[in-house]
């Protein structure tokens, strides 16, 4: 906790001198337009950047937001269920244009527009993840590049809500293969478009994983898609040809809601966790086998260098270890060793130890003998 406390003032501080730095920058610019120009400013000091949320703003900080946007879900696809179940028998008697734009099997209907919007939605999401993942420094192998495949892959599911291609695309490859299976060629679109998006879907859910409310809603969106193509392929109860499409549309567009709310909670981890808002776990992230590599190469250097250390001959040890030391004279140091004489005092030489004078010695004296100082 105490790390957690440290990281979040450190980025206040950041933060504030960013600020603080942009608002110069900009009082700057504003002093030279004023000198440039004669008409004066064209804006205020609200203008500036600092006065304006940035992208990563926009995603929602708390979860009370996400179980909002979860609930509105939720609501939206019954309202689209509703109006399907209700309004299309009633309007159907003015002209199948009329009662299309709520129909759930109709081209260009507000299903399908609103699938748009959410797979929109979850692409530029993905792109935002993708910006700020890649420069996690212990991600090592590059996962984070499956973000950029999930925005390519959101936008294709925006374009097929509006406009199906994959049914001309089954069409075809049955018309020219000479054979199909499933309802409505769908043995082609699956094999073709279901085994790439199931392939970025599951490596997706892997680098989520962390956040364990991405995980969760991601799983769940899943598995609205599988019992959508369930429904679709007739696996369940049998039901009158009205009322069969509601599961499969139904679940295709929860599905889709989930999908965006997985995506959008694991852009709330990537924020907080750049931002050093997520305190670390010790088990929460897997050490990469690189760095395990590098470990054990420390450690078996480590090893030799020892083995090295006590295969080599012990040096011997200056003197004897059963001698025990002498203590000192009084006119010696604590080594043994004799004080140097620091002079000559009253004429005579002090003797210390009874040694002989050294060159200089001899030199000085015959100088002092020569002033008259020494006798």
């Amino acid at each position: 906790m105490s790390s957690f406390l440290g990281r979040n003032s450190r980025r206040r501080r950041v933060l504030h001198e960013e600020a603080l730095s942009a608002s110069s920058a900009h009082l700057a610019l504003r002093v030279d337009d004023d000198e440039s120009t004669a008409g004066g400013p064209r804006y205020s000091d609200a203008a500036g950047v600092e006065h304006h949320p940035q992208v990563t703003d926009f995603l929602p900080r708390r979860y009370r937001s996400i179980g909002l946007t979860a609930m509105v879900g939720v609501a939206t696809t019954a309202a689209v269920e509703a109006l399907y179940w209700f309004v299309v028998p009633a309007a159907g008697k003015y002209g199948f244009d009329v009662a299309a734009a709520f129909d759930l099997t109709a081209v260009g209907g507000v299903a399908g527009w609103l699938a748009a919007v959410l797979m929109i939605a979850s692409a530029a999401t993905c792109l935002l993840i993708y910006s700020l993942r890649r420069h996690r420094i212990d991600d090592i192998k590059g996962r984070y590049r499956i973000w950029l495949a999930a925005a390519l892959a959101c936008s294709c599911l925006s374009l097929e809500s509006v406009a199906p291609i994959h049914r001309l695309i089954a069409a075809a490859a049955a018309y020219h293969m000479g054979w199909t299976a499933l309802r409505g060629h769908a043995t082609w679109w699956l094999a073709l478009g279901g085994l790439p998006l199931s392939w970025i879907a599951a490596r997706a859910w892997l680098d989520a994983r962390e956040s364990r409310l991405a995980a969760a809603t991601l799983a769940a969106a899943y598995v609205a898609f599988g019992v959508a193509v369930a429904s679709y392929l007739g696996i369940g109860p049998a039901l009158e040809p009205r009322a069969a499409v509601m599961p499969s549309a139904g679940a295709v567009l929860l599905g889709y809601w989930m999908l965006l709310i997985g995506i959008v909670s694991y852009g709330r981890f990537v924020v907080l966790d750049a931002q050093g808002l997520i305190p670390v776990r010790a088990g929460n992230r897997a050490v990469s086998k690189q760095a395990k590599v590098v470990k054990d190469r420390e450690v078996k250097r480590i090893a030799s260098d020892s083995a090295a250390d006590s295969s080599r001959p012990l040096r011997p040890f200056r003197g004897s270890l059963s001698s025990a030391p002498t203590p000192a004279k009084s006119t010696e140091w604590v080594d043994g060793s004799t004080p140097e004489p620091d002079g000559y005092y009253d004429g005579e030489e002090r003797n210390f130890g009874n040694r002989k004078l050294t060159k200089a010695e001899r030199k000085r004296l015959r100088k002092l003998k020569a002033r008259g100082r020494v006798a």
